[in-house]
């Protein structure tokens, strides 16, 4: 039994081990492949719809008188008159009396100055008399100078024949010497005469000159408005002493305002290369005072003169047109600024995240997507002016994700 237990126990073990094996085996768990599905894509599209387009660059000002002045005294003295309107923020009219100062003090040297040049003129008038007498006393003495040279002529060939005596030759020398020096100091005095005009002429206009100062220095005392504007930064009150270049008042133009705003060394650029270029280009204003946005219309009319270095861009100034609403507004408001561009045919307006790599852009074709090639022409910082492989209807993606690319498939949503 001992030797049959032995050969059979092994048997069965073997048995029950082959069994259980074979069990397991049978009951193993299959795995069967799955099929993956392609994903879908959700994107947000938008139609193309090709035209004439001119960008429009949006951008931020601000309103600036044409003219700034800063109105001071030419003249010192105390101030006896101001305008009735002559208070912070009131407009002034052209012409208009702003400050009057004493002119006493200024009647009165005009008067001296007039006194003192008729009293010139005067002097003036002896001396040209004068200068007429000596110039006719010269001309006798010439005559009597002629005569006496043919007295003496006469005289040496009546000497000559022994019909007059060495005395009397001698006198009509003696006369003819005399008379030449007579002559010689007429000329003489001639010349200080002419010297002494001379002199009182630049005396005469010395004190001309001293009218006119004083003439300007009086009417400086009369402050006029030289163009329309509004007062600010007052400086003098009546009964005050102000002295020369004293501050008065600051003027600020009401007739014409101009909007200065900053373009962008990229948008210049773009700007000058257009057919239009830069000068004269219209622009829009928009001036917004609290829920209401008032428009303006302008051009520009000036380049600032030097590239921003802080900036990278240049300053534009322009004049604003004629308008009603322009009395309203007041230098120093920010306002809205669009500028047009040159136009572009067959051209089309897309957001900036719809373009990759530079150039290309990606349209839905029976629900995949299809990549076209487009050129960007204008570049206003939030959307893109483009022109290329577009047909108007097409679906533009605006959706960006990094896995884009030819083929994929999409859902419009």
């Amino acid at each position: 039994m001992t030797l049959i237990f032995k050969i059979v126990l092994p048997l069965v073990i073997l048995a029950i081990g082959g069994s259980g094996m074979a069990y397991l085996k049978a009951s193993k768990p299959v795995e069967k492949p799955v099929l993956v599905e392609e994903r879908v894509w959700n994107v947000a599209v938008e139609r193309v719809q090709l035209g004439e387009l001119a960008p429009e660059v949006q951008l931020f000002g601000t309103l600036i008188a044409s003219r700034d002045v800063e109105l001071r005294s030419l003249v010192a003295g105390e101030v006896i008159g101001v305008a009735t309107d002559f208070k912070e923020g009131a407009r002034i009219e052209k012409g208009d009396l702003l400050v009057e100062i004493d002119p006493f003090d200024f009647e009165a040297l005009l008067a001296e100055r007039k006194a003192s040049a008729l009293e010139a003129k005067s002097r003036l008038i002896e001396l040209k008399a004068l200068k007429r007498s000596e110039q006719a006393s010269l001309a006798r003495d010439r005559e009597i100078l002629a005569l006496d040279v043919r007295n003496l002529k006469r005289s040496e060939k009546l000497s000559k024949r022994g019909n007059i005596s060495e005395k009397s030759l001698d006198d009509a020398r003696s006369a003819l010497s005399r008379q030449m020096q007579q002559v010689e100091q007429r000329d003489a005095q001639l010349d200080i005469h002419r010297a002494r005009i001379g002199q009182q002429e630049a005396v005469l206009v010395r004190f001309e000159v001293g009218v006119k100062r004083a003439e300007r220095d009086l009417s400086n005392t009369r402050l006029i408005a030289p163009f329309a504007g509004y007062i600010s930064d007052i400086g003098a009150e009546l009964g005050k002493r102000i002295d020369v270049k004293d501050k008065v008042a600051r003027l600020i133009d009401a007739g014409q305002l101009e909007v200065e705003f900053h373009l962008s060394d990229k948008q210049y650029g773009l700007l000058i290369a257009s057919k239009g270029g830069v000068f004269g280009r219209s622009i829009k204003v928009s001036w917004r005072t609290g829920d209401i946005v008032h428009d303006f219309a302008g051009k520009i009319a000036r380049i600032g003169s030097e590239m921003k270095a802080e900036t990278g861009g240049v300053d534009i100034y322009a004049v604003l047109d004629a308008n009603t609403l322009i009395a309203e507004a007041r230098s120093g408001a920010f306002v809205d600024v669009i500028l047009t561009g040159e136009t572009y045919g067959n051209a089309v307006r897309i957001p900036e995240q719809s373009v990759y790599s530079k150039n290309t852009v990606y349209v839905v074709e029976e629900g995949r997507l299809e990549a076209r090639d487009v050129k960007i022409l204008f570049d206003n910082g939030t959307s893109l002016l483009v022109a290329g492989d577009l047909k108007d209807g097409d679906q533009l993606v605006t959706t960006r994700f990094s896995e884009i690319g030819p083929g994929i498939r999409v859902e419009v949503r």
